[in-house]
């Protein structure tokens, strides 16, 4: 193709996109931007951070997430629990004064492990994250959210350090110092939240909500008179500069700062792909997990380099994003953009937002993250997600973020552990019309069948190979004589499992016993070939499985019949000769012996 026909191509698409795409896509990313620049502001102050350094989060970040990431719709920046997390594992430097630089020290450090997280294609590490595990750790980081934010929302200079109930209990403590002017501000601003979405939800609230509340604000001078907190408290930084940045601390804090830094890995990994694997069923784009994380790891460790918080897929902002119409991942550009002019034209008026107003965007929108519909269906499904989602919220409130979120997972884990190591056995007996049915396992004992056809189902690991053989001793226990063993729904044969095989056909064979399998598949076999268990057994008493359901079922029960009738007709041939021995004996004499 040369290179004219190219260039040409490239064209056509362009004002194809232009003519047909990108009014979609510009409406959508200015939706998202009028969104994220209170949000933005706001998360930055959860992280202990300028809020300046917010709105570059959710520039940079959102930019190039959207360029090299998989989901198109995505939206990549600051996000509520992320910088949580953030704060969290970061507790122990907030009072140093060089706090910023552990901030984005953090972002690069997390950038470079989701890199390797993508590079390693280790994305398919989602399908482990349960998700009572999310429900519970994002049900408490709304509550946690919630309770952070009562100190601007009341005027109260609450301590972050300790968990959730220092928090409360100082609040208690101070409550006869309530700002009763901060709280009108905080009453005025979710109150203006509510009216705004009830009168249209597409409208930007929160945009709205900040203006009004700076404009009554500045036109009652309540933060000179009345000693309103405003954003500018925070120390603005006096050049904004968008500019490349290197963490300035040492190396011995960087690697310091890895195990924490793994933490808001997980969680923004768990955060990001949970709401782009909703959206890509919900849309029908596909997603590459491992290059999701890929592309957010160059997002978050370029952003680390330009003075942006950590930063993960935000839920609330991509369905927005494709709720409002986007049609390519040129909408979370458009929005990055916007911010950027956005920061560039009305800088000097983040100074004047109160940080009343900011604190009821974050709460209105941490509330929703506690999904009552989310828990009700966790906990009416089963006890372990009960028990997995209470272990998780809880430890949320009381532990370090990464503690909790390490617990939660590792919860699941032995939770499944445990569910994994019980093997499910049934007994399978071909009834009078040769069909197949399967019974309980405990109906072996009832029926006494000369030949017993053993259904396994699960996986054969190191922890579910005593349940195994605690079972099929019982069977061996009964009057059989022949043990067909199907592994027709096992998937994994580990090393553990193959040796209890070994010791199982010795313990048959012990008590005279046949065994055979059958249902083999690929991923069975090939252990049971290195191991030399097939030698063992004998390769005519291995049943490979194949399309065709219960065919090698079949072909071993008709192995084992033959089995069967080969030892009668042998015990027959045995009982015929010994009675012909017995006619060809002469009978000795009564007198002979006499004498």
């Amino acid at each position: 193709m040369s290179k004219a026909h190219t260039m040409e191509s490239i064209t056509k698409k362009i004002k194809r996109y232009f003519r047909v795409k990108f009014q979609s896509d510009l409406s959508a990313g200015l939706t998202v931007a009028m969104v994220v620049i209170p949000q933005s502001m706001a998360y930055a102050a959860i992280a202990g951070i300028n809020p300046i350094f917010g709105l570059f989060t959710a520039i940079i970040p959102t930019i190039i997430a959207a360029i090299f990431g998989s989901f198109p719709f995505l939206i990549v920046g600051p996000t509520n629990p992320t910088a949580l997390v953030t704060a969290s594992v970061l507790m122990n430097y907030a009072n140093r004064s060089d706090y910023f630089e552990f901030v984005v020290a953090l972002a690069v450090i997390a950038g470079l492990i989701y890199i390797l997280f993508g590079l390693l294609k280790l994305g398919s590490l989602i399908r482990y994250i349960s998700n009572s595990v999310l429900v519970g750790f994002l049900t408490a980081v709304g509550v946690l959210i919630i309770t952070y934010q009562l100190g601007n929302l009341f005027g109260l200079t609450l301590t972050r350090n300790g968990n959730i109930w220092g928090v409360l209990v100082n609040m208690v403590d101070s409550f006869s110092e309530i700002n009763i002017f901060t709280l009108l501000v905080s009453l005025f601003s979710f109150g203006m939240m509510v009216l705004m979405r009830s009168l249209n939800r597409k409208l930007p609230s929160a945009l709205i909500t900040v203006v009004l509340a700076t404009l009554l604000v500045f036109l009652t001078g309540w933060s000179t008179t009345q000693d309103v907190s405003l954003v500018s408290d925070y120390g603005l930084p006096e050049n904004i500069s968008l500019g490349f940045h290197i963490p300035d601390i040492s190396l011995e804090a960087l690697v310091a700062l890895a195990p924490s830094a793994a933490a808001v890995a997980v969680f923004g990994l768990m955060e990001t792909l949970s709401i782009a694997k909703a959206m890509s069923q919900m849309t029908g784009e596909p997603l590459d997990p491992s290059r999701q994380i890929l592309g957010q790891g160059i997002a978050v460790l370029t952003g680390g380099f330009f003075q942006c918080m950590p930063a993960s897929g935000s839920p609330s902002r991509t369905v927005i994003n494709v709720v409002n119409g986007a049609k390519t991942r040129f909408s979370a550009v458009i929005s990055g953009l916007s911010v950027l002019i956005f920061l560039l034209l009305f800088s000097g008026f983040i100074g004047f937002i109160p940080k009343a107003a900011l604190a009821a965007v974050v709460i209105v929108s941490a509330a929703g993250l506690v999904n009552i519909n989310l828990i009700k269906l966790t906990w009416q499904s089963r006890l372990q997600s009960r028990v997995v989602m209470m272990i998780t919220f809880i430890s949320t409130l009381i532990l370090p973020l990464e503690y909790a979120i390490y617990l939660g997972i590792l919860s699941t884990i032995l939770i499944y552990l445990s569910e994994s190591s019980r093997m499910n056995l049934s007994y399978i007996l071909e009834d009078q019309e040769g069909q197949f049915i399967e019974l309980p396992l405990k109906d072996i004992a009832e029926e006494k069948p000369r030949i017993a056809i053993v259904n396994i189902e699960g996986d054969l690991y190191f922890a579910a190979v005593q349940d195994l053989q605690n079972q099929v001793e019982k069977i061996l226990e009964t009057d059989i004589e022949i043990l067909i063993l199907r592994f027709r729904r096992t998937h994994l044969l580990a090393s553990t499992g193959v040796m209890a095989l070994d010791s199982l056909i010795g313990t048959a064979r012990d008590k005279n016993v046949e065994v055979l399998f059958c249902g083999i598949q690929k991923d069975v076999l090939k252990p049971l070939e290195s191991a030399g268990l097939i030698e063992n057994i004998g390769k005519s008493r291995i049943f490979h499985a194949n399309t065709q359901i219960f065919d090698s079922t079949q072909k071993a029960l008709d192995e084992a019949k033959q089995i069967l009738a080969d030892k009668q007709a042998l015990k027959n041939k045995k009982n015929a000769n010994a009675q012909n021995f017995s006619k060809e004996t002469p009978t000795s004499n009564p007198d002979e012996i006499a004498r």
